[in-house]
């Protein structure tokens, strides 16, 4: 096989596997198999990119050390995002959101406990983000880059294949159709803000400061909805 369709593989096996974390974390419903699904199909988000770096590229490890700066411009960039993030939720969402249901879909995992919510938004921002990063930006950015031409394809396959399980999750957790396209919108510019980062300073340490001001904003939003 050569390197551009062993590239095409890992691109589809890691690319699926967001979509799938989320269909089986909501659609196994709640209890034990729905954590041990959950659970399973993080491994393959975490394992999978690396064992194809170690036994398919037979590259060492990298902790992708930020050797090129680039956190001034993705701090800016993250504060710019949580401004039109606030103010979207303020003019669209405050009263379009049916806060029942909201709960309704979080109760069984617990998420309806304030002490739990943000135990999870935590995990979430330093835990899930930086795993984010390492699929989306640094996997899925590198393989399309090996299977694409171009700088802006590359960035825009990225973000693409990033909203997909967003859009699931939204639908999952109730928000109506059109907030859940607009916040689609929203995800998609900045999965290409994430992966412009990436290419620009080759280090998911730097778009993952703009991914954690993001999630800061989304799950504040969500502690409101739920226990104000």
């Amino acid at each position: 096989m050569d390197n551009r369709n062993k590239a095409l593989l890992g691109l589809f096996l890691v690319g699926i596997a967001p979509t799938v974390s989320i269909l089986v974390s909501f659609g196994t419903g709640e209890g034990l198999l729905g954590q041990i699904s959950w659970f399973i199909s993080k491994l393959w988000m975490l394992g999978l990119p690396l064992f194809w770096r170690l036994k398919v590229d037979k590259l060492p490890i990298s902790w992708s050390k930020p050797q090129n700066g680039g956190f001034k411009e993705a701090l800016i960039i993250g504060v710019v995002f949580a401004i039109i993030m606030i103010a979207a939720w303020l003019v669209f969402g405050i009263n379009n959101i049916d806060s029942t249901e909201f709960k309704t879909s979080l109760e069984p995992v617990g998420l309806t406990v304030a002490s739990t919510y943000i135990a999870a938004a935590l995990f979430w921002i330093f835990g899930n983000s930086v795993l984010e990063e390492y699929v989306f930006r640094w996997f899925i950015v590198e393989k399309a880059e090996v299977v694409i031409n171009g700088m802006w394809k590359t960035v825009f396959l990225s973000a693409g294949i990033f909203v997909i399980h967003h859009f699931i999750a939204l639908f999952f957790l109730g928000f109506p159709l059109w907030i859940n396209l607009m916040a689609c919108l929203g995800l998609f510019v900045g999965g290409s803000a994430f992966s412009w980062l990436y290419i620009k300073y080759r280090s998911i340490w730097v778009p993952f400061v703009t991914h954690a001001i993001c999630d800061v904003v989304v799950f504040g939003i969500g502690y409101w909805i739920l226990f104000a």
